[in-house]
């Protein structure tokens, strides 16, 4: 992606500078003691910052939770400096990053009835780096690519590969909670006492960007709102962070839950007082999530004529040559709704595959009020009974709720933890899925018209109230799942066990993880930009866009006749597998043909070429364009 431009080509945007027409240097980060205090315990983040030091840009300490839960139980942290930060304006000198996971607790703290451990991942990882989405011409760039490589004791490069870090703080707070003066329209500062606040108000005005002074007005608007709702006092309480009060696992870094004066306590390891206070002034336990209060309030909100002000996504009415015909009010709903907070209109964090066959992210999510509807639902600071009513079990993925009697009774997720997956739409093959079972919406074709009816568009049941991820018996392309024998499982009838883990954490061929071969959550490859940072590393590795198909990016040689690929695949390209090699493979296991290839060897769109190809089958060439599913018929007669 050209430094500024969106996934849509859009750009750039020189949101980043002053009016003098100079670069504004972000100070976001030397804001972070202040910020983030709060969310480690107490007097440990001030150890990291020390008076009198240079800390500028460095980012937050992040915690080691294999040692703390898995090891010793000793609490240590890592923390990474900005790139650059010596020398603005300079190379980035090459950093080392030397921090290794064995396994990984994902929410293993014993109150959390859902968490696991992914054991093996095996990687070295370099966390918490302290970024921006802007480069130094002041040019907005929320995917700037990084370059990774393995190096070893005498300074040899084993492996490098260019990969994108996302990083946007891009958000629309402002188009409710600006002044209408300001751009806003009003909805969420009429209701407000007194004037609303303006760029005028801001007094670095002319000092930052004006996009800056834009957000400080909004965001002064919203925190008296909040004090004129709910009696507190944010506008002199600085600064304001709002997980503060309400709890996200993304904020929660040791991964301990919620805190509050009513669990609050010394933190105690191995015998030694580590510091007096664990929550440190966090008020979590009387107040929902910052997932609930957010999805759950704004899904209700009207307008002056009585209209949802974040409208529901309307179901896709997709025609026979791929194209989603009602694509543009979709988009429409999605700008008014998700993109309002998430980046956004401009980052458009959901960039791959998903978003180039027309989905949306409330075909994979839900609305906004069954996002909302988590483990926080029924916390309230009053009555005391309300207070810390958490529901934190393992059964959020065996509890959809699928009449009204069932609404509001069943587990509620988990925000961050319980997440569709790939194996909610990818349900099995074409012998076997979910496709056609009821409450399922079937894709019907392809973005290229190529018939599908396997995969499914949305990742939950249609008749499903609480829009619970579905979770296929067929694994083929499902993440891994909680087995019985996990660190965290409690027991045989612990409720956690069979549920999907996270894509980010899951592995498939050889132990190679997921994302390594697909690209990370929002962003599966390819990215219909031809000029997209996301691209960079599939074509480095394997010389076109798309999945990491090449059997060559990792493996050398001819494979010969075999299934032991991702996903049960054979070798692929000019092979001696597709040169009349898997003839006694297919006349011994057709179903294993047919998986992919179809009921009666026609081609689905599972068996789709990757890539231009040309194969050799008994003298002849054989083209293949990138995207034609592959037939018996390409070669010779169906066999099938």
């Amino acid at each position: 992606m050209l430094s500024g431009e969106n996934s849509a080509g859009s750009g750039p945007v020189a949101s980043s500078m002053l009016p003098d027409g100079s670069v504004y240097k972000t100070n976001f980060w030397e804001g972070a003691l202040a910020a983030y205090d709060a969310f480690y315990p107490q007097g440990i983040l001030p150890a990291f910052y020390p008076p009198g030091a240079n800390i500028l840009d460095l980012g937050l300490p992040m915690p080691n939770v294999e040692q703390l839960y898995l090891g010793d139980g000793n609490l240590a942290a890592d923390q990474q400096s900005m790139p650059g930060r010596h020398g603005a304006y300079a190379d980035n000198l090459t950093e080392l990053f030397e921090a290794f996971v064995m396994d990984q607790p994902f929410f293993t703290n014993p109150a959390f009835k859902f968490g696991y451990v992914k054991e093996g991942v095996n990687w070295y990882e370099a966390p918490g780096i302290p970024l921006t989405a802007y480069d130094d011409f002041g040019l907005e760039n929320p995917w700037p690519l990084f370059r990774v490589q393995a190096i070893d004791a005498g300074g040899t490069v084993l492996a490098s590969n260019d990969t994108v870090v996302p990083i946007s703080g891009e958000a629309n707070c402002g188009s409710c909670h600006n002044a209408p003066v300001d751009g806003g329209n009003g909805e969420a500062t009429r209701s407000l006492v007194g004037e609303p606040a303006t760029v005028l108000d801001d007094p670095q005005l002319d000092a930052v960007p004006l996009d800056v002074s834009l957000e400080y007005a909004a965001d002064l608007n919203l925190v008296r709102l909040h004090d004129q709702k709910h009696g507190t006092d944010l506008e002199n309480s600085q600064p304001v962070v709002c997980q503060t009060c309400h709890y996200t696992p993304a904020l929660d870094l040791a991964q301990l839950g919620p805190l509050g004066p009513e669990n609050d306590g010394p933190l105690v390891l191995n015998g030694v007082t580590v510091s007096d206070s664990l929550a440190n002034g966090r008020d979590q336990i009387k107040h929902k999530s910052m997932s609930n209060v957010m999805h759950s309030h704004h899904g209700t909100v009207t307008d002056a004529n009585g209209e949802k002000l974040f409208p529901d996504m309307p179901p896709a009415i997709k025609n026979d040559l791929g194209i989603v015909e009602n694509f543009q009010e979709r988009r429409d709903a999605l700008e008014a709704t998700c993109y309002q907070c998430h980046p956004g209109r401009r980052t458009d964090c959901l960039r791959g595959a998903m978003s180039n066959g027309g989905m949306l992210c409330q075909d994979c999510h839900g609305n906004m009020e069954q996002v909302g509807n988590d483990f926080t639902r029924n916390v309230a600071p009053t009555p005391p009974s309300a207070v810390g009513a958490f529901e934190l079990g393992g059964g959020f993925y065996k509890t959809p709720e699928l009449v009204a009697e069932d609404v509001g009774k069943s587990q509620p997720r988990v925000p961050w933890a319980n997440e569709p997956g790939c194996g909610s739409c990818h349900t099995g093959d074409a012998m076997d899925s979910l496709s056609g079972t009821v409450g399922t919406v079937v894709n019907n074709v392809d973005a290229d018209a190529n018939v599908d009816g396997i995969r499914l568009f949305q990742a939950f049941r249609s008749d499903d109230a609480k829009a619970t991820p579905i979770v296929p018996s067929n694994k083929r392309f499902a993440e891994n799942v909680i087995e019985a024998n996990n660190p965290a499982v409690s027991g045989p009838d612990d409720s956690r066990i069979g549920n999907p883990m996270l894509y980010r954490v899951s592995t498939g061929h050889e132990g190679i993880f997921c994302e390594a071969c697909h690209g990370a959550t929002h962003g599966i490859w390819p990215n219909k930009n031809p000029d997209a940072n996301d691209n960079v590393a599939a074509v480095q590795l394997q010389g076109h866009t798309g999945t990491v198909s090449e059997c060559s990016t990792c493996h050398t040689g001819d494979l010969g006749n075999t299934l032991e690929g991702p996903h049960g695949m054979h070798p692929v390209g000019d092979t001696s597998f597709s040169d009349g090699g898997h003839e006694d493979l297919a006349e011994k296991n057709p179903d294993a043909c047919r998986a992919c290839h179809g009921v009666n060897g026609e081609g689905t769109v599972l068996a789709r070429a990757a890539t231009d190809r040309t194969l050799s089958n008994e003298g002849e060439s054989i083209t293949l364009a990138r995207g034609e599913p592959v037939t018996c018929t390409h070669c010779h007669e169906n066999e099938l």
